[in-house]
């Protein structure tokens, strides 16, 4: 099984990303454009494991979570890698302490439970709106296209995704969630009001 550690996105920002990616699909030749129901955040890719590691990984983000609080995230503006000629575009994240907290505690746990992980890159945070893109427009017209306003994106929880094919179409599926056991977040404006 093909196995990933991410952050699941509320239907309203993927709805945002949605609005992005179009942007990115006129300014675009070709592509593999990820598809909304995808729309996540990864915070460790994994790789093939064997089913029966499954739950050592399991194991790993229960107690990742145990202790920790939920935090926002922000979007920034769109960035790429540029890999053979093509570009892997996607919005950004801010910098967030937090997250890269959580990315270092589970990536050490992971590596103590002796798993075999992916080749490790550096971890910057994104969500990935289309991979082998051909643009047809230089970087610079597309880094300046109107984007909605950065999104605020509560962080409450790790889910385990498992990357398959169904009816020949890439389907990231949730095969366990892991929600922090923290205190909740509550928006400035759904605080009570004093009466």
């Amino acid at each position: 099984m093909r196995v990933f550690i991410g952050i699941s996105l509320p239907a309203v920002i993927k709805e945002q990303l949605a609005a992005v990616q179009e942007e990115v699909k006129r300014a675009s030749l070709k592509g593999s454009f990820t598809d909304p129901d995808n729309f996540h955040l990864t915070v460790r890719f994994i790789g093939e494991v064997d089913p029966d590691r499954r739950n050592a990984i399991e194991t790993v983000l229960a107690r990742c979570t145990e202790n920790q609080v939920p935090f926002l995230i922000e979007t920034a503006g769109l960035g790429y890698f540029f890999k053979k000629n093509k570009w892997i575009i996607w919005l950004g994240i801010k910098e967030n302490s937090r997250l890269q907290q959580l990315y270092g505690q589970i990536n050490a746990a992971l590596l103590g439970q002796k798993m075999t992980l992916a080749d490790e890159v550096a971890f910057i945070p994104h969500l990935t709106l289309g991979r082998g893109i051909v643009l047809s427009q230089e970087w610079e017209a597309l880094s300046k296209v109107s984007l909605p306003p950065d999104r605020i994106i509560p962080v409450a929880a790790l889910t385990l995704f498992e990357s398959v094919q169904r009816d020949g179409k890439l389907v990231y599926r949730p095969i366990a969630e892991f929600p922090f056991s923290g205190r909740t977040i509550q928006p400035a404006s759904s605080k009570p009001k004093n009466p």
